[in-house]
């Protein structure tokens, strides 16, 4: 008899929260209680999901009975004292991109998977498992294009605004391209190549800073367009594009170039060209299966706001997280090499450190070297330097 999977409570009212419950529900798990900023949001997710328990208070979620894993896609700033809270009280975590609007608030995360290393805490980085994305970084290690020399990516989508103003409008509440889509960019590339940003340049652009419905004295900060370029540890040269201006269908392409041909995912499809060849070859191709997406439960407002390449990886990922508690009897056990692939709360960091360095290239206006703290930065710096500097001690 199969065993029960572990209990999932979720926070968050956004689009990746209406995808992430059904997905869950298909592969077995039971979605016991939501957490919603206000009683109407919260009420409304409740009876859309089909959800039993709703509630505006974090605790009530994390200390509900039946939940043994949380999965977090809400305000970015409220994303890390709830994680790193969760996995304090014995709590798996399943976190949504972004991990917060800044490093610190990924590195307060990372110290908590730290000292609860029996937890799982893993990123909702759905890419890594997309599988044109895993038979690219496969071809790449058999050494299909020989020499990773160049990256370039695009990706091309309409206004992603809501009807009222709310952290998706804030850049210093974790909104914007760059943190929306550019974490997720930033992320893949480390996957697939193996390495890291030693330097990064960027420009980020608001263009649209008011609508219909968001005026007056509210006014847009969060970035709709952003190019930024990476300098990564071995000598490969990384450029991307996040277009939120463009109108029509989600567009992505990821290119990698080598000195032996180039890999390209547009989509969710792998194409592959030799040096010899004349034409591209398709390698893999992931046709949009509607009926397939449809068994999932996951609404049409749904999939029209969630890219089809982040959904495909979604899935997969929650079946490989469904594997991994399902190969160990213990209801809350779980194993590790289903989610081998998976983005850490280590990953999130490096990823947000890259974002933090490219918001300061665009305001410096020069390339910003990417260095990971492992220390929280000092409240207020001037005191503490001013107490390190007296000579008073305590007898």
């Amino acid at each position: 008899m199969r065993k029960m999977l572990p209990g999932v409570g979720v926070f968050g009212t956004t689009a990746a929260i209406k995808c992430l419950v059904p997905i869950l529900k298909t592969c077995g798990f039971k979605v016991v209680a939501a957490w919603g900023r206000t009683e109407e949001e919260a009420k409304q997710l409740a009876v859309e999901l089909d959800i039993d328990f709703h509630t505006t208070k974090i605790d009530e979620v994390l200390l509900h009975k039946d939940v043994d894993v949380v999965a977090i896609s809400c305000s970015p700033h409220l994303q890390a004292p709830i994680a790193a809270k969760a996995l304090g009280i014995g709590k798996h975590v399943l976190c949504g991109s972004p991990a917060g609007p800044h490093e610190r608030d990924a590195l307060r995360m990372v110290h908590a998977s730290r000292y609860y290393p029996r937890l799982m805490s893993l990123m909702c980085h759905g890419l890594r498992f997309l599988p044109a994305l895993n038979r690219m970084r496969t071809l790449i290690a058999d050494g299909y294009i020989g020499r990773v020399d160049v990256c370039e990516v695009k990706v091309h989508f309409g206004a992603t605004f809501s009807d009222r103003f709310d952290w998706m409008c804030d850049e210093m509440m974790g909104g914007g391209a760059l943190n929306v889509y550019g974490s997720n960019i930033i992320d893949v590339l480390t996957f697939l190549t193996g390495q890291k940003a030693t330097r990064v340049h960027g420009m980020l652009k608001t263009y649209t800073k008011q609508t219909g419905n968001i005026k007056g004295i509210r006014e847009i900060t969060s970035d709709d367009f952003c190019s930024f370029q990476l300098e990564l540890s071995k000598g490969t040269c990384a450029t991307v594009t996040l277009n939120g201006l463009v109108p029509g269908q989600f567009m992505q392409e990821i290119l990698l170039v080598g000195d032996r041909g180039r890999l390209v995912v547009r989509g969710a499809d792998l194409y592959g060209q030799k040096r010899e060849r004349v034409k591209e070859d398709l390698l893999h191709f992931d046709p949009v299966n509607f009926k397939d997406v449809e068994s999932f439960g996951i609404s049409d407002a749904v999939r029209r706001e969630i890219p089809t390449p982040y959904m495909k990886g979604l899935i997969r990922m929650m079946e490989a997280v469904r594997d991994a508690f399902d190969r160990v009897e213990e209801r809350q056990g779980w194993v590790a090499e289903p989610v081998a692939s998976a983005a850490t709360f280590e990953d999130s960091f490096y990823v947000q450190t890259v974002v933090d360095a490219i918001r300061q290239s665009s305001k410096r206006k020069e390339w910003v070297g990417v260095v990971l703290k492992d220390e929280e930065p000092e409240p207020n710096p001037f005191l503490s330097a001013a107490m390190r500097r007296s000579t008073f001690s305590l007898q």
